[in-house]
């Protein structure tokens, strides 16, 4: 009987399924996808139905599978091999899924701290202002603190307990002061340090909610040596507009030994909660 099936060259299989020759010839090599006839000087001509193979194969190329087991998908005929050899992908992809979405949240927050500093140090933004934090929840460490910022903001000890949670931190870093006139004392004292996680907390970790209220912000320029000239603007700046502030501050610290070692490029943002002063309230004596 004759072949009424129509064949396709090389060439125009590959234009046709959007493929290189060389890659039908490799498929053809690794017995993959073999051509339905060969003509004059082994030229290989491919049927319509073979050719299908193409987008099914490119599909398992785009989730990441390789062409051996590809051949074992196409060639087996249960579901056997597929079940083992999707898992598999399944759950390698999720440990570089992971990975990259480590690298991405650290990069996004580091790149919106330059954004906001860059914005800052071109604005000379320095005057004291309200702000309302978004609440977001921090995992923390309490520790001893002298003063000495590289210390506690490069903290090996902090690094060390979010790597025994599996864990790992992005973005801005804060120390909470909860005497505010220790701080002002500039008297050791202890501070919490805080730091948002990047993965999903385990019961065991630290935590604490961090915003939900109403603060006077002031950022700073310079070493963290003179930040104290902002806390004294937020106290002249409440008095005179008749808030009155919590006991205890917040050092946030945008730009800071982990970007540059030049403490002149340091911008920090103290900031504490505040409450607007009722006068129209009697006093219950009179």
């Amino acid at each position: 009987m004759k072949d009424e099936k129509e064949y396709y060259s090389i060439g125009q299989a590959s234009k046709l399924c959007n493929v290189p020759a060389n890659t039908l010839r490799f498929y053809d090599k690794i017995g993959l996808i073999h051509p339905d006839k060969l003509g004059e000087n082994n030229y290989r001509f491919y049927s319509k139905e073979t050719l299908m193979y193409i987008p099914v194969i490119k599909y398992y190329k785009q989730m990441g599978f390789s062409l051996e087991d590809i051949k074992k998908i196409v060639d087996e005929n249960s579901f056997t091999i597929h079940e083992k050899l999707f898992k598999q992908k399944f759950d390698e992809l999720k440990i570089i899924n992971k990975s990259i979405y480590k690298k991405y949240t650290a990069i996004e927050s580091w790149l919106q701290l330059i954004i906001e500093a860059d914005l800052i140090k071109k604005n000379d933004i320095t005057q004291v202002s309200v702000k309302y934090l978004e609440p977001s929840e921090f995992c923390y460490m309490e520790q001893n603190f002298s003063y000495n910022y590289k210390e506690a903001i490069i903290n090996i000890d902090f690094t060390n307990y979010m790597e025994s949670l599996s864990n790992e931190v992005a973005g801005v870093i804060l120390l909470n002061f909860p005497s505010l006139k220790s701080r002002l004392e500039q008297r050791k004292t202890q501070v919490t340090i805080m730091q948002k996680p990047i993965l999903k907390v385990t019961p065991e970790t630290k935590t604490k909610s961090f915003g939900g209220q109403i603060f006077a912000s002031c950022y700073h320029i310079g070493p963290h040596e003179t930040l104290l000239t902002a806390y004294h603007k937020i106290y002249d700046w409440a008095s005179k507009n008749n808030y009155s502030c919590a006991d205890e501050a917040y050092e946030r610290f945008v730009i800071d030994y982990w970007t540059t070692q030049n403490p002149d490029y340091f911008i920090t943002e103290i900031l504490i909660k505040i409450e607007k002063i009722d006068f129209s309230t009697p006093d219950p004596l009179f």
